[in-house]
């Protein structure tokens, strides 16, 4: 039986909307070394419906990959590792393209041009990677995010590189409504100014909208507070008194109950929160640099810039209003006026994001009616952050010292795995092979010298070392399956450009059950 697409994604389109399925099925996923992590990663974003997948690994498929792997039969063995997961995870979806490249990453990074990279919109490694060094210099040129995944026995690490991550749809759970009740519009006053609180019976009295209850309650508050609106929290709790005097009975109208409870999320004061400002500031500072290969995201924000400074410091009004207490035509008449100032609001918008298009020499036909909308609803809340090619820095460093000079918490550092993991990784690039218990001395000194730069080591590492040792498998099933978890939902956040990702490294510790993540 056929199932139309918004049967089969139902659950995840009330995620990301048509928007983010669109650019997940536009994405094109790469993995580095077929493990049972990597499998369920790829797992977990065939179902979702990625458009195309790509495995890479030269190795063939060995009695304990079957004993770890869900994605292996009985019958791959002796098979190409990266033929036959491909093979299987393909099941799960008929929709998504699978590839498979029988070569070692070594003579794929040897390659002159690496243009190979540009068909991919996120790589993931998966455990250690020969010559990871160059494959990180490629993909931060390219600007193609990375992510690193190590699983070693009951320990888990996740690191993102990215040179930029440029997000519009958070989905802030913070997220106010934007209402403009400090700043009415012409349409809006006009329609406030319509209703005659005295005249309406006690019936549509306690129907009337709680935006027009504020904005009434303000005129007042004005007069009394030399033009200024209630900024604080006590200026707010005194407001409350201007609401209840608009009231008939305020333990009866349900309308002045709400207002009188939603006075802190609702009235807010309309400007440009600092984080916009502080994009307006790059695109000054970068203003020369703007050419034909400039994002559309910095197009976007320029354009924002300037629509800003013709309108009153104010950006575009997202036009959605939460649900309240009213009667159906009232509610249905601010909804209109609210819709049809952001939809005013976006096409000013357009015509500056035309105009900036126009100077770095690109056609508008390239615009998208639904980015543009999705922008100006979002402008608010809008998420970019620069990332390291590091895998760890000298800040990271010295708050693993810190950490590990507490004698309570020196057995149990989670930062302590992360660095122990990296040196278990650096033993396999020196020695060509996975260490064993009988190598912990060496890999005190590989961590001394080649990451912490002093002959002292945390007590709490050595235990890590210990820890990692004493397992004859790196692949434990449950840890395998929630990294991969973890790991696919960030790839998520990068595919659907949505929500707010990882910045920029997560470590989970299965002994005890806790996780940590830090910025590097």
């Amino acid at each position: 039986m056929l199932i139309d697409k918004e049967s089969r994604y139902d659950r995840q389109l009330r995620l990301w909307a048509s928007t983010g399925q669109t650019n997940l099925e536009n994405s094109h996923i790469c993995l580095i070394n077929a493990t049972p992590t990597g499998s369920e990663i790829l797992k977990n974003l065939v179902l979702p419906g990625i458009g195309e997948f790509t495995i890479i690994d030269n190795r063939r498929v060995t009695p304990q990959d079957l004993s770890g792997n869900f994605f292996l039969k009985r019958q791959d063995l002796n098979q190409v590792l990266a033929d036959a997961v491909k093979a299987n995870l393909s099941e799960l979806n008929s929709e998504v393209c699978g590839h498979s490249i029988n070569r070692s990453i070594i003579s794929i990074l040897s390659e002159e041009s690496h243009q190979f990279w540009d068909q991919f919109n996120v790589v993931i490694v998966s455990d250690y990677v020969p010559q990871l060094e160059l494959l990180k210099e490629i993909l931060w040129n390219k600007k193609t995010p990375l992510l690193i995944v190590n699983t070693i026995g009951f320990y888990g690490s996740l690191n993102i590189i990215a040179n930029e991550i440029t997000v519009i749809e958070t989905h802030d759970p913070s997220r106010l409504y934007d209402l403009r009740i400090d700043k009415p519009w012409p349409e809006l006053q006009a329609f406030v100014n319509s209703i005659d609180l005295d005249s309406l019976d006690d019936t549509d009295h306690a129907h009337v909208p709680y935006i027009v209850i504020y904005i009434k309650a303000l005129q007042t508050w004005k007069v009394d507070h030399n033009g200024s609106v209630p900024q604080n929290y006590h200026e707010k709790k005194l407001f409350r008194s201007y609401i209840e005097q608009l009231s008939r009975n305020i333990n009866l109208e349900a309308n002045f109950i709400e207002a009188s409870n939603s006075i802190h999320r609702a009235l807010q004061t309309t400007g440009i929160p600092i984080s916009i400002q502080k994009l307006f500031e790059k695109v000054t500072a970068a203003n020369e640099s703007f050419d034909a290969s400039t994002p559309i995201f910095w197009i976007f924000i320029k354009a924002l810039k300037r629509f800003v400074e013709k309108n009153d410091n104010q950006l575009p009004l997202p036009g959605t209003l939460p649900d309240m207490a009213s009667d159906t035509t009232s509610y249905l008449c601010l909804q209109t006026i609210y819709r049809e100032k952001a939809w005013k609001d976006q096409e000013l918008f357009t015509r500056e994001v035309i105009k900036v298009l126009e100077e770095v020499g690109r056609s508008k036909e390239e615009l998208n009616r639904d980015s543009i909308t999705s922008f100006c609803k979002n402008s608010q809340m809008l998420y970019v952050t620069s990332g390291s090619k590091k895998l760890y820095s000298s800040s990271l460093i010295q708050e693993l010292l810190n950490s590990s000079n507490d004698a309570e918490n020196d057995p149990y550092n989670t930062l302590g795995i992360y660095f122990a993991i990296l040196t278990y990784n650096l033993f396999i690039e020196k020695c060509n092979r996975s260490p064993t218990l009988k190598d912990l001395d060496l890999l005190e000194i590989l961590f001394a010298d080649n990451i912490l730069n002093r002959s002292s080591v945390p007590s709490s590492v050595i235990t890590t070392f210990r820890e990692l040792l004493s397992h004859n498998t790196r692949h434990y099933h449950n840890i395998n399956s929630l990294m991969g978890g973890i790991a696919s939902q960030e790839v998520l956040k990068l595919a659907t450009a949505q929500y707010t990702p990882l910045d920029n490294l997560f470590v989970f510790d299965g002994i005890r059950s806790v996780s940590e993540k830090w910025k590097i």
